[in-house]
């Protein structure tokens, strides 16, 4: 009972066959998706530019807090 007769066992391997096939199918489907997915999403800026653009947009904000300057030296800084 527990021996397979050979027609049996090609019928298996081609299900296997078919099985196979359709998993990397379904597969290569999800990799495409995931691709386009990812070329939709906008490339990220690597950490030293984003604390570069920090940083400059830190100082202009401290540079509006800052008190204006003086046109001409007054008697105290002369």
């Amino acid at each position: 009972m527990g021996e397979k007769r050979p027609e049996e066992a090609v019928m298996d391997t081609h299900q296997l066959e078919c099985l196979a096939r359709e998993r990397l199918n379904e597969a290569r489907a999800q990799a495409a998706t995931w691709a386009l997915v990812r070329s939709l999403r906008p490339t990220r800026q690597p950490l030293r530019v984003w604390a570069g653009l920090m940083l400059i947009r830190m100082g202009r904000w401290l540079a509006q807090r800052a008190p204006k300057r003086a046109g001409e030296p007054g008697r105290v800084t002369a």
